[in-house]
């Protein structure tokens, strides 16, 4: 892995996101400890801090949702099943936790990254509606008005040619990327990952030399393992096969096939952070309309008597993990899945057409 070409990097909503914003994240406790020994320099815009705390606190109404519609049927079942069904949830102020959830995590970017923050809302309109009408990206496409994209580029940009330094651009939006490759003060990389491992290719050849002892170690495997599997309920599985209305529920592992490509992220005297993909086998439980004794009604493209079923499958994926090594040990002190969104299929014969 080629090390970072300059320490400045700006990191767009959806890494964010992707981390659900926690500052306790792994990822994100790794990039301090880069900011710390003085190998990155965050930064953030004022756009940035605006969109994480509307997607905060829309997360945090839409759970309210989801538990006042659960809460309906817990009410009916304290009557029917008083001696098991849970008691009712404490209320609390909705707004109020999306706040203070905003809160820390902007006191995490701004004092302990020591983020510098720019002011894309002072930036000229003439200048990103200049870029809209010449059809230049991120408004190259058509129907695309990716404003608040446009203001972020354009201050970066000037950052970029004031300082006479470059600075990095991590995301995954396209209109974004492409804005990113037409704009020479700015350089693109598609994930925290990529910066983690750049900012750590100065460590010299004894970290990759640690890491691969360590990694071999017999201690290593089952350390692993058993980390990996407690990580699994915070991923989303999705199921993408052909049983209709298939949603998946419950992911567990059921074993580490592969361990692939890894890199080092940190080297310190009594531990090794190491990003590594994996190709693992996990179980699902599927529950999907049994059609098979069904009624379909074309002209109002419904089913009719169809039952609500329910299968297990198992299914192989590919994640990408930050696993904590001991150096004394050789045994995995810590585990995070980077990949939260997992997609699993079957090859299910069922015939429902």
């Amino acid at each position: 892995m080629e090390p970072l070409l300059t320490r400045h990097v700006f990191l767009d909503t959806q890494v964010f996101n992707a981390l659900k914003h926690n500052p306790s994240s792994p990822a994100l406790l790794a990039l301090k400890e880069h900011i710390d020994a003085h190998r990155v320099v965050l930064h953030i815009t004022d756009i940035t801090f605006l969109e994480v705390n509307r997607q905060l606190t829309e997360a945090v109404l839409y759970r309210v949702r989801e538990i006042a519609k659960a809460e309906k049927d817990f009410r009916r079942w304290r009557k029917q099943a008083p001696n098991s069904a849970p008691a009712p949830m404490s209320e609390f102020d909705a707004n109020a936790m999306a706040v203070e959830l905003f809160l820390r995590f902007r006191t995490f970017i701004t004092r302990e990254c020591r983020a510098e923050v720019h002011k894309a809302l002072q930036i000229s309109p003439e200048l990103v509606f200049t870029t809209y009408f010449s059809r230049k990206p991120p408004f190259d496409k058509e129907g695309n008005k990716e404003f608040p994209d446009g203001f972020i580029i354009e201050v970066l940009s000037q950052w970029a040619i004031t300082t006479g330094s470059r600075i990095y651009v991590v995301t995954r939006d396209k209109a974004m990327e492409r804005a990113v490759s037409a704009d020479v003060n700015l350089l693109y990389l598609k994930d925290l990952t990529e910066v983690l491992s750049r900012a750590a290719a100065g460590l010299g050849p004894e970290a990759e030399h640690v890491t691969e002892s360590l990694l071999n170690s017999p201690t290593f495997d089952a350390t692993f393992t058993d980390l990996l599997q407690d990580q699994m309920s915070d991923a989303e599985f999705f199921y993408t096969g052909d049983l209709p209305e298939g949603e998946a529920y419950g992911g567990k592992l059921v074993s580490v096939e592969e361990v692939g490509d890894w890199s080092v992220v940190g080297l310190g005297d009594t531990r090794v952070s190491v990003i590594l993909d994996a190709k693992v086998k996990v179980r699902v439980d599927v529950q999907f309309e049994d059609r098979e004794s069904a009624i379909y009604d074309r002209e109002d493209d419904r089913w009719f008597g169809a039952e609500s079923a329910a299968v297990e499958i198992d299914d192989d994926a590919d994640i990408q993990i930050l696993v904590e090594l001991d150096r004394s040990t050789g045994r995995a002190v810590g585990v995070k899945m980077l990949t939260t969104e997992i997609n699993v299929s079957d090859s299910s014969d069922y015939d429902y057409c």
